[in-house]
């Protein structure tokens, strides 16, 4: 019988914890005796995790053992065999999913569509146009989430692509750039590059490898700030209106903005926050880069956070059914390559929060009963 590993990182868990019971201990036993593949899983679990976890775990400590958790994962593409952990902080301990299968609530998630807007105002469904598609004089090539297009025009057109919540979507430039782009975000991009630069607008999130090209710099224009490029890799965040965010992975990049300048080092992050000057510090690829695998970790994070992550991974409303004296913070992450509900019943099973769904489908968050 091939083991379940979900349920086989539970009980390990449990065990770290001290939380095991006898009956627990026994099938644990079993499963690492009858199954080598479960005997490793045993012994990396044990390596990865602190021992003697016990209730005094504060915030810190359980953001190091999710840092160390998925720090393979989020940088070499995936674990083998290792299940999905929450945690939460506040309480203590680490948890795993109950052992039987979670299935969705039947509510309809990602119902937003990708799409795609030129300049002469036609309209291309990304969502449910797929493969070849003739707009114009452009034609378009979207498959697996990804765009490739050429544009037989001699005038130059724009385009817009806006990727809602609950969505992901790359755009590859006739240049060579890409351009991945995150839940709630847009993107305005000519369809060819003739001038002397090559010029792009983000609102959102988006991981964006440039092609080098050293008589035709990269503009990336921001609110509030404009990044020149002439061939790299980084990550930028303008989610929060207040503030815009630059990481760079590879290569070098300069911030401009209304008053201040700054050169952009890999490892580093340039924080544009409004009434303040450019800041820089360094960040961490886990932290910056998850959700280009579809994660997103929290640290200490508000309720509120926790509930915009979930609108925005899942396409779903959601609405706290919360006294400010039951709003606590949460250390953990998200996953959007599994079932909202995988997450929404791990909060529940750390007593965290509970949640229902009203009768047009918005999902509630509210204390425990």
């Amino acid at each position: 019988m091939k083991t379940d590993k979900e349920y086989l990182t539970q009980l390990v868990l449990f065990e770290i914890s001290g939380k095991i019971q006898e009956d627990e201990k026994a099938e644990l036993s079993r499963m690492i005796r009858e199954d080598q593949e479960a005997a490793d899983l045993y012994a990396q679990l044990h390596i990865t995790l602190p021992q003697n976890t016990t209730s005094s775990w504060g915030p810190d400590e359980v953001w190091e053992a999710i840092r160390r958790r998925k720090q393979q994962r989020i940088i070499g593409g995936s674990i083998k065999g290792l299940a999905v952990v929450f945690v939460a902080a506040l309480l203590g301990f680490l948890f795993m999913m109950p052992k039987h299968t979670i299935e969705p609530p039947t509510f309809a998630t990602n119902k937003g569509h990708v799409k795609l807007q030129l300049s002469g105002g036609q309209m291309v469904d990304l969502s449910s146009q797929q493969g070849q598609v003739q707009a114009g004089s452009v034609a378009l090539n979207n498959q697996h989430k990804q765009l490739h297009f050429s544009n037989d025009a001699t005038q130059v057109q724009y385009a817009t692509i806006t990727v809602p919540a609950g969505k992901d979507y790359t755009v590859h430039l006739p240049d060579g750039s890409e351009v991945q782009l995150n839940a709630e975000t847009q993107l305005l991009f000519p369809l060819s590059f003739t001038g002397p630069s090559r010029e792009i607008t983000v609102r959102g999130e988006a991981y964006i490898k440039v092609a080098a090209a050293e008589n035709q710099p990269f503009f990336v224009h921001l609110p509030g700030a404009t990044v020149q490029v002439l061939g790299t890799e980084f990550n930028v965040n303008t989610y929060d209106s207040n503030k815009v965010k630059v990481a760079l992975v590879k290569g070098a990049v300069k911030m401009n903005t209304d008053r201040d300048t700054a050169l952009l080092k890999p490892g580093y992050v340039s924080e544009l926050t409004t009434g303040k000057q450019l800041s820089m510090y360094r960040y961490d690829v886990d932290d910056v880069l998850a959700w280009r695998q579809g994660l997103h970790l929290f640290n200490n994070a508000s309720v509120e956070e926790v509930a915009m992550l979930i609108h925005r991974f899942y396409g779903i409303p959601v609405q706290l059914d919360m006294m400010p004296e039951h709003r606590k913070p949460f250390t953990g992450f998200i996953d959007r390559n599994k079932p909202a509900a995988n997450f929404l019943e791990g909060l529940k099973f750390a007593q965290y929060a509970d949640y229902y769904f009203d009768k047009d489908s918005a999902l509630h968050l509210r204390p425990l009963r």
